[in-house]
């Protein structure tokens, strides 16, 4: 039941998303008119709008998703291995392509950057990670009676609503407003972001990259911790490796560690450029997400301690 209910809910929120971005760069299209611009970059807005429209629909219909979402069923088991693995190739071979096609180098910065569809996708990640994470720590708090990882998730909650902003300049993105002249002044971008700061941003690069490799040694290494597999938490029939990283999620950080190597490096920038660090943000947003999906939908068939 609760699979259902996520799909439908997470379908929807692509779709309510999509309409919005449509609405804004029907807004930024006609506004170009009245202020002697050309509109037709804002097609690319209008375009990503429609593909999350599409993507809902689908996501929220599809059977196949149905049974994905299935943890108990073993050949959703071996699917999910599968679609991590044929995610990350699919991902990677599209920033191959991208690169192929898109042979001016401004205009890939431009699809990749600020107000590109993928930083979109980014935002519609995050913001769809800080509901669910909402939600299992409502779970946890209520029907499982323990308060404190009901915390730890409302943080991690808040953490990605914060960074979610962050990743559309607080709503700057969108709707275009001029950055003040005191954030302007010492903001690498430009913009009214605060991980833009000159200070964090000649850092970003590397602890991305020291982020993605950690990240990845502990889920290679987490099947061989046993008291994750084994322990029940906090007297309640919940296996520790409910709220861990499965093993199986390693092809999206292998792939976000590949490519910050290369952006933080500066090397082989001929192939690599800065900003396909988006692509690795990207990677470890969608792991992220996929993850506080994951346990959201294992804490259903918890049951609360008896003594509660």
């Amino acid at each position: 039941m609760r699979q259902e209910t996520v799909q439908r809910i997470c379908g929807q929120v692509f779709v309510w998303f999509g309409v919005v971005v449509l609405g804004v760069s029907l807004y930024k299209f006609i506004s170009a008119f009245w202020a002697d611009a050309s509109p037709w970059p804002e097609l690319q807005l209008g375009t990503a709008g429609l593909i999350l429209v599409a993507a809902g629909k689908i996501f929220r219909n599809s059977a196949f998703i149905t049974t994905l979402l299935a943890e108990k069923s073993p050949s959703a088991r071996a699917q999910r291995s599968f679609l991590m693995l044929a995610l990350a190739s699919f991902i990677m071979g599209l920033v191959v392509l991208l690169k192929l096609s898109v042979q001016d180098i401004y205009r890939y910065k431009r699809l990749l950057g600020e107000g590109g569809i993928l930083e979109y996708l980014q935002a519609l990640i995050l913001f769809t990670s800080a509901w669910i994470s909402w939600l299992i720590s409502k779970d946890l708090r209520k029907r499982l009676s323990m308060r404190l990882p009901s915390v730890v998730y409302a943080i991690i909650s808040l953490t990605m609503l914060f960074v979610g902003l962050e990743e559309i300049a607080w709503g700057q993105i969108l709707f275009g407003w001029k950055t003040p002249e005191n954030i302007a002044a010492v903001n690498a971008q430009n913009q009214t972001t605060l991980h833009n700061l000159e200070f964090f941003q000649s850092h970003l690069d590397l602890n991305l990259f020291l982020v993605s490799i950690v990240l990845l040694v502990l889920v290679l290494w987490r099947p061989s911790i046993r008291w994750i597999r084994t322990n029940p938490l906090n007297g309640n029939r919940i296996a520790n490796s409910n709220f861990f990283i499965p093993r199986y999620f390693w092809p999206l950080f292998f792939c976000a560690a590949f490519l910050s190597y290369f952006v933080a490096t500066e090397s082989g920038t001929e192939v690599v450029i800065n900003i396909d660090q988006e692509w690795a943000e990207f990677l470890l947003y969608l792991a992220a997400g996929l993850n506080l999906l994951r346990t959201y939908i294992l804490l259903s068939d918890s049951q609360p301690n008896p003594t509660h």
